[in-house]
């Protein structure tokens, strides 16, 4: 190392300093007022004349280095002031760099490497390294709130597990279960019908619910010939409902009143589209449910077209075409005596489950 560099730099074995401190020209603005630098490095510097009123306190300045045809500032450098000595007759005080940045340790480095070196410092060098230790914030990712990330995976998975359970009830509705297309309480019943043209009344005042004996006359049959006839019950049973009042005119075959025999059964018939016809057979336990939305449970007792082919075949030629072919009907009877006959003419619905 030749004689006049020596000259510029302070070793560390001499001063005990973390950096070796160079001796190379430079100022340092404090407040908008010039102070020479007697010596300076990346960690420190030593401040010639400062105010004693700087002394054990933290500022902020700018170094300046001043070159042939142009300065380099190294702006917004923190020092703490923390000794004070004599040095050539004049006062300085030592510094330490605090809070110093990559850029403006890149720019010090910069001018040192190229005094040591002997290198005329030019403006692109020290551009070169400010824009060589470039620093850019670092990408901070998105941080996922756990908390809500499984709020929303659990709403995810039971959406899920909402729509497996709609779609396999949709599977098991479809496939296992025979809904009625409609149905009604029905019982085996007795229609008393009028003889012949004439004027009925009735034997006696009568009302529905009633019971009538077997061969009980029932009615007088005001022939329009003249003469009377008697209308005689042809079976033992309850009056369920008068068809006429009294004395009014019936023609032949039109009914009097319906009467429900003895022990007359009361069962549900349902209409079931053909295509379930495999789905169900006799046994099958279905659901009934009332009006009232009471339910209970019956069997099925038999299954039949909806009409006979004697029926189909016998029609007249404008309906021959008019047959419910689409349809089964099913007799069902209660498991347990619960239906009264006053239920008789009810719309019901049937629910088959076939699983």
């Amino acid at each position: 190392m030749n004689t006049q560099l020596s000259d510029q730099i302070v070793h560390e074995s001499e001063l005990t300093r973390q950096h070796a401190r160079y001796k190379i020209p430079a100022k340092i603005e404090i407040e908008g007022k010039l102070y020479k630098l007697y010596d300076w490095s990346v960690s420190g510097c030593s401040i010639l004349d400062l105010p004693e009123k700087y002394f054990k306190k933290f500022i902020t300045g700018e170094i300046i280095f001043v070159f042939d045809d142009f300065e380099t500032r190294v702006k917004d450098i923190k020092l703490e002031i923390i000794t004070k000595k004599n040095v050539e007759g004049m006062v300085a005080y030592g510094a330490r760099f605090t809070d110093i940045t990559p850029q403006q340790i890149s720019i010090l480095n910069e001018i040192i490497t190229a005094f040591l070196s002997g290198d005329i410092i030019t403006e692109d060098d020290i551009i070169h390294a400010v824009n060589k230790t470039q620093t850019y914030p670092k990408k901070i990712e998105p941080r996922i709130d756990k908390k809500k990330a499984w709020g929303i995976l659990a709403i995810i998975y039971l959406t899920i597990f909402i729509l497996v359970l709609f779609l396999a009830y949709l599977f098991y509705r479809h496939t296992f279960i025979v809904e009625s297309v409609n149905g009604y309480i029905d019982a085996n019943l007795t229609v008393i019908r009028s003889p012949s043209p004439s004027y009925i009344k009735f034997a006696k005042d009568i009302k529905a619910g009633e019971d009538i004996n077997r061969s009980q006359i029932i009615a007088l049959s005001y022939l329009i010939s003249g003469g009377i006839k008697t209308i005689n019950s042809p079976v033992r049973g309850k009056i369920l409902h008068l068809n006429m009042f009294d004395n009014d005119f019936r023609n032949v075959g039109e009914p009097i009143m319906t009467i429900i025999p003895k022990n007359s059964s009361i069962y549900i018939v349902g209409s079931m589209l053909h295509k379930d016809f495999k789905k169900i057979k006799i046994g099958s336990i279905a659901t009934i449910v009332l009006p009232n939305e009471k339910s209970f449970k019956a069997k099925i007792i038999k299954i039949r077209a909806a009409q006979t082919p004697l029926q189909n075949k016998s029609k007249i030629l404008q309906n021959i075409y008019n047959s419910p072919r689409d349809y089964d009907i099913v007799y069902l009877k209660p498991l347990e005596n619960i239906l009264d006959y006053d239920k008789i003419g009810e719309s019901v619905s049937i629910t088959i489950n076939t699983l």
